[in-house]
């Protein structure tokens, strides 16, 4: 996204937020639909893979919306909105992982084991190099779960979601070259994973 998609962005956030609490109701509902695919993304990657993380994503989701409307009094009308919502989101799917692993241990597993390419699911791809992309996706779900959670968040955030280091930062609250420095980390860290899983 660039400089002036972001501006244009931040420019109807703050029309939606400011509409919102004038009692504007389809205000908010233009911040549900911008921000409901990221945040569902979000959610399925840190909540696990399959049907039931579906399930738990849609909730959270509904759940996080509830939040951000709650809390709009409280938002400063200088400050980007993208970073607040997307930081609201964050902290309830970390409530809820821990609400989970306390209640089930449940394991995370952020990328979606069973994912198949396109081309292969057309019949593009031949059976051994479909089954080669399920391991290949499986073992990188092994490699970010095994990760540090400080650097698990960076890594989706900026890798998956595709956020600039700098919303990044203002998200997870760390200076950008903190960013940088766990992103950095993350990747050795896969890659070594993989390495010694026999991945090359």
């Amino acid at each position: 996204m660039s400089a002036s998609d972001h501006k244009n962005r931040d420019a109807e956030d703050l029309w939606a937020v400011q509409a919102t609490l004038n009692g504007n109701p389809r205000a908010f509902e233009a911040i549900v639909n911008r921000y409901t695919p990221l945040l569902y993304s979000l959610a399925y990657r840190l909540l696990g893979a399959g049907e039931e993380a579906s399930y738990a994503a849609e909730d959270a989701v509904q759940e996080i919306f509830e939040k951000v409307f709650r809390n709009l009094p409280r938002f400063r009308i200088s400050d980007r909105f993208f970073p607040w919502l997307y930081t609201i989101g964050l902290n309830h799917l970390r409530s809820m992982q821990r609400r989970a692993k306390r209640r089930r241990h449940l394991k995370i597993h952020p990328v979606e084991p069973e994912r198949v390419p396109e081309s292969a699911a057309s019949g593009h791809g031949n059976p051994v190099r479909i089954s080669e992309m399920r391991e290949g996706e499986r073992l990188a779900g092994q490699a970010l779960d095994a990760l540090r959670d400080e650097y698990r968040e960076v890594f989706i955030l900026r890798q998956i979601q595709n956020l600039s280091v700098r919303e990044v930062s203002q998200i997870l609250k760390l200076p950008e070259g903190t960013v940088k420095t766990y992103l950095h980390r993350a990747r050795r860290e896969m890659i070594e994973f993989l390495t010694k899983s026999g991945w090359e």
